[in-house]
């Protein structure tokens, strides 16, 4: 899926809602940001992905608002929960016959958080399922895996690019970069965050908070602007732009990302979680299910 379909409208416009109610519980400002939601997706540009056109939207909502950061109590509260679990994932990719593996599916189980439709009970329950807490085994797949393509890839490569989505993810990302490290010795890793705060989306604040540059981490942090959900080509600027051209690989978490670089010619492979029944449909796989998959 690269384009918003008619599906896409009732999600979209339920984020919107959920953005509102951050911020207030007054049913007039409620209705404002959703008339105004309502006004923007009928003159919208068609062609456009979804990651384009909510990002542009809840820009508008953030307006209306009068709030940069509607989600930040809800950001930081998911991510300190996620830094108490990092000792148990780092142990859950240290003691597997295959860490790096391992850590490729935490890292996309943790996609959940872009959803902030969700509530925090059908988050905490989705990531027990799924082993990030107690209770089932820690068992998992993905339903479309190019890991032997990864793997091929990584070992020839000297400069990847990670793209990182939502700052309750970082935790377990920063156990993926671990892996990337130990399994191809000089890799120089580029973490890529939001310049501004949106949605759950991870910021400069909550790399620093993780500490995502560091030893056997990140080697250096970009920001980017834009009001897309996803990475813009035409948004990002000239250093950057020079990283993505010499990255011989390239890591890109969340389907905001997917729909904005599927077809960008660069060597990006996607670590995504099927959220909706339009990517469901469209990656041929049910809801929650994990994806390892290449850029067209």
């Amino acid at each position: 899926m690269s384009r918003f379909v008619p599906q896409c409208y009732p999600c979209a416009l339920r984020r919107a809602l959920c953005t509102a109610e951050r911020i207030s519980d007054d049913d007039w400002l409620q209705q404002k940001v959703v008339d105004e939601s309502m006004r923007i997706l009928r003159q919208a540009e068609t062609g456009q992905s979804p990651a384009e056109m909510v990002g542009g939207l809840l820009k508008s909502v953030h307006s209306v608002l009068g709030s940069a950061d509607p989600w930040r109590e809800v950001r930081e509260r998911w991510l300190a929960e996620m830094q108490e679990a990092l000792p148990g994932m780092r142990q859950q990719a240290a003691q597997d016959s295959d860490p790096l593996g391992r850590a490729l599916l935490i890292s996309a189980r943790c996609n959940v958080f872009a959803n902030e439709i969700l509530q925090s009970k059908a988050i905490r329950e989705d990531l027990r399922r799924l082993g990030m807490r107690a209770g089932d085994p820690m068992d998992g797949e993905f339903v479309h895996d190019e890991r032997k393509a990864l793997d091929r890839a990584l070992s020839g490569a000297s400069r990847l690019l990670f793209l990182h989505d939502t700052a309750p993810e970082l935790p377990a990302d920063l156990v993926l970069l671990e892996q990337l490290k130990q399994a191809r010795s000089g890799l120089h890793i580029t973490s890529v965050v939001r310049e501004s705060p949106m949605l759950l989306k991870a910021c400069q604040e909550d790399a620093d908070r993780v500490e995502l540059v560091g030893d056997q981490r990140a080697d250096d942090l970009f920001t980017v602007g834009g009001d897309g959900l996803g990475l813009m080509l035409d948004e990002v600027g000239e250093s950057l732009r020079k990283r993505l051209d010499q990255a011989d690989l390239i890591l890109a978490k969340g389907s905001s990302h997917q729909q904005t670089l599927a077809a960008s010619g660069l060597p990006v492979f996607f670590l995504v979680r099927a959220k909706c029944p339009v990517t469901a449909a469209a990656q041929s796989c049910r809801i929650g299910e994990l994806l390892l998959i290449r850029s067209d």
